[in-house]
């Protein structure tokens, strides 16, 4: 391998590294700030749950730029996205206090807050981008939300880690596929957010 080839990868890895750092905090900063728990916790995914699972969710959005498609998913049992809520809302009980829609709308809220800040990041370092809104879809239905194949795009960031409520979970997961590798140190240019400038509808 040339020094040329080497020097390549080690920046493509630096971008990567810089990507899964962005985004694992912007979720936990954003559910923290958003949703007024302080004592969220974000780790490596330790739970597993599986597709056909009663009550599993997924929330998905999607930031779309030049080059580059961001998505964005969070996954979710109804009884973990209960209690998120309800600490979010301040009610005591999240059995009797929430009810599911709620819950879901919660959880698409915060999809779009992890939407907003990716966009923010790529707008911000020049890359003009269009957002979905937040979906809702069966656990099943992830497998529509995965990445194409490799002969699609040039590059892909993957990531997954988990976000912890006493002792209930979100599970987040973001990619990106890149069409065009001279994209990815561009959209790796750090930038601040405007966090007072987000709130939950």
């Amino acid at each position: 391998m040339s020094n040329l080839a080497v020097l390549d990868d080690l920046e493509n890895n630096n971008a990567k590294d810089f990507l899964k750092n962005l985004f694992r905090d912007l979720s936990l900063k954003r559910l923290k700030k958003h949703s007024f728990i302080d004592f969220i916790t974000q780790n490596d995914v330790q739970r597993i749950i599986e597709n056909n699972q009663e009550c599993q969710w997924v929330s998905v959005i999607f930031v779309k730029g030049e080059n580059v498609q961001f998505i964005f998913k969070a996954q979710f049992v109804t009884e973990d996205a209960k209690h998120f809520a309800a600490k979010a809302y301040g009610k005591p009980n999240e059995s009797k206090d929430i009810n599911k829609h709620q819950a879901d709308e919660f959880i698409k809220e915060f999809c779009n807050l992890m939407g907003g800040g990716i966009k923010e990041q790529l707008e911000k370092n020049g890359v003009k981008t269009i957002m979905s809104l937040p979906l809702l879809t069966r656990g099943q239905d992830d497998v529509f939300f995965s990445p194409n194949s490799s002969e699609t795009y040039e590059d892909l960031f993957l990531d997954k880690w988990e976000l912890q409520l006493e002792g209930k979970s979100l599970i987040c997961e973001a990619f990106a596929e890149i069409y065009d590798k001279e994209t990815l140190p561009i959209i790796c240019n750090e930038v601040e957010f405007a966090e007072d400038e987000v709130e939950f509808f």
